[in-house]
């Protein structure tokens, strides 16, 4: 449980913690700032390591350039900072045997209680990241998932991601699996987005997606695109649907 520091901590200090914090909200992209300010004095770090693993960029292919084996950012190390993270995003993992410290990390999602946003780029799809996967969508807070370059995608593990509001899929394309007629027991989306690549077969999941969606986005979106699947997600969507992005994008040149 991490600590409520009082104004009675700040005895030795001229501003309040509440200034304080706000004004490290400010530095949340300065993490040079920020790491000086943890250091300049015990209660300052605990107010400064919020804001400096507020937002947390997982790159497997510096593992892939040293020799790292395990994940070795300190949020990983010392379960107190796990409730400082709002945004995770995990980079490119393009070997198996550097997917180890990707699903580590995934492990621990559910107890990152304050994390808002999940972005998941170019996943090596073993066995155990889908099954990780899996297992932490149901038990996890966030409410916006991004997921980019899955092919062949077993899509029905979203079903039970009961508190995702926000879908977002970059060029994925759905595996063979059998698709329920019924809604999704759990998933309500609010708002897909849905870039580039289209297929067939995300097609119909994202039927069982949209009853009651309000925002649908499809971007980017290829010319050879079956134009029959556009009124198909405008009827199954046009009841609770009050926002609409369209954009072709450069396929059409």
């Amino acid at each position: 449980m991490s600590h409520r520091l009082t104004r009675f901590d700040f005895d030795t200090m001229s501003l309040p913690a509440e200034l304080i914090d706000h004004i490290f909200s400010f530095l949340q992209e300065d993490t040079l700032a920020l790491k000086a300010c943890s250091k300049a004095h015990p209660l300052l770090s605990r107010l400064a390591e919020r804001h400096l693993f507020a937002h947390i960029i997982i790159d497997p292919s510096r593992y892939l350039r040293s020799n790292v084996t395990e994940a070795t950012n300190p949020i990983f190390e010392n379960p107190r900072f796990l409730d400082y993270p709002r945004t995770l995003e995990i980079g490119a993992c393009l070997y198996a045997s550097r997917n180890l410290p990707v699903i580590s990390i995934m492990s621990m999602i559910p107890q990152m209680t304050n994390l808002i946003s999940l972005t998941i780029h170019d996943p090596y799809q073993t066995e155990g990241f889908i099954s990780t996967l899996r297992n932490c969508l149901p038990q996890s807070p966030f409410q916006q998932l991004c997921l980019s370059n899955l092919y062949g995608f077993p899509f029905s593990i979203l079903d039970d991601a009961k508190n995702i509001k926000q879908l977002t899929l970059y060029n994925c394309r759905a595996s063979d699996e059998p698709i329920s007629t019924s809604p999704p027991s759990q998933l309500s989306l609010e708002t897909l987005v849905l870039v580039g690549r289209f297929d067939p077969g995300l097609h119909r999941w994202a039927m069982r997606w949209v009853t009651r969606l309000t925002t649908l986005e499809l971007r980017d979106l290829p010319l050879d695109l079956d134009r029959t699947a556009f009124p198909q997600l405008l009827e199954a969507c046009s009841n609770s649907l009050t926002r609409l992005y369209l954009d072709i994008g450069d396929y059409c040149m």
